[in-house]
C-alpha cells in the first residue's frame, strides 16, 4: 500500500513537469510549483537597442499547463524575474518579445532581480564579447519555500550556470533580501552542483 501511494506520488509529479522548447530557450516547467524548474538559453546580444515599451509577461498560447500569472507578483516583493535575460537579446526584436513569456518568469525578491542578479548578467554579456556562453538557470525549492495564497511557490534559491571557453562557473543565491548591496563573485561555489528533481535531467556540470 505504502509503495503504490509513493508510485503514485512520483507519477503526479512526472506529469505536472513539462519540457518545453522554444526559440531562444529550454524549460522545464513544474505546473504543480507555477514555476520553471530550470532553463537553459545562450547568450545571443552584447548590447540591443530595442525599447521594452509596452513589453509585458504573457501566457504562452502553446502551453496548456498552469504557470504564474500577475496576481501571483501583484504588490509583493517577488519581481518577475527574467530567466533568459531581455537584454540577452535585445539586438532583435522578436526575441525580445519572446522573452516577455511566464515560461521565462520566476518569484524572484526585489533585492536578488535588481542587485547582485542583475550584475551576474551584465558579467555574462560582456564574457560574451569574447566567448560563447551557455546559460543554465536552476531554481531551488524546500521545506521553507513559501508557498503564495495564489497558488504559486517561491523558490528558495537561484542558480545560475555559465559555460563559456571550457571553463564552468556556478552562483547559487539565496531568495531573499540578505543579497542586497553584496557581490555576485561572493556566491560562487566551487563543488559539484546536483539537480535534485526535473523533466529528466539529474545533474549538471
Amino acid at each position: 500500500m505504502k509503495l503504490t501511494l509513493i508510485f503514485s506520488l512520483s507519477v503526479q509529479l512526472l506529469l505536472a513537469q513539462e519540457f518545453i522548447q522554444r526559440d531562444i530557450f529550454d524549460v522545464c516547467y513544474s505546473t504543480q510549483k507555477q514555476q520553471p524548474l530550470w532553463l537553459v538559453y545562450e547568450v545571443e546580444c552584447k548590447g540591443g537597442g530595442f525599447s521594452r515599451n509596452g513589453l509585458n509577461f504573457k501566457k504562452d498560447d502553446q502551453f496548456l499547463g498552469i504557470t504564474s500569472n500577475n496576481l501571483d507578483y501583484y504588490k509583493n516583493v517577488w519581481d518577475k524575474g527574467h530567466l533568459a535575460p531581455a537584454a540577452d537579446f535585445n539586438c532583435n526584436y522578436e526575441k525580445l518579445r519572446a522573452t516577455f513569456s511566464y515560461l521565462n518568469c520566476a518569484l524572484q525578491h526585489e533585492k536578488l532581480n535588481r542587485g547582485p542578479w542583475k550584475n551576474l548578467e551584465k558579467y555574462e554579456r560582456k564574457l560574451s564579447e569574447k566567448y560563447r556562453v551557455s546559460v543554465k538557470v536552476v531554481l531551488e525549492f524546500d521545506e521553507q519555500s513559501l508557498l503564495l495564497t495564489t497558488g504559486a511557490l517561491v523558490p528558495s534559491y537561484f542558480v545560475k550556470i555559465l559555460s563559456f571557453n571550457s571553463q564552468t562557473k556556478v552562483y547559487r543565491f539565496p531568495n531573499n533580501e540578505s543579497v542586497w548591496n553584496t557581490n555576485f563573485k561572493d556566491y560562487l561555489i566551487t563543488k559539484p552542483f546536483q539537480i535534485i528533481e526535473g523533466c529528466f535531467e539529474e545533474n549538471s556540470n
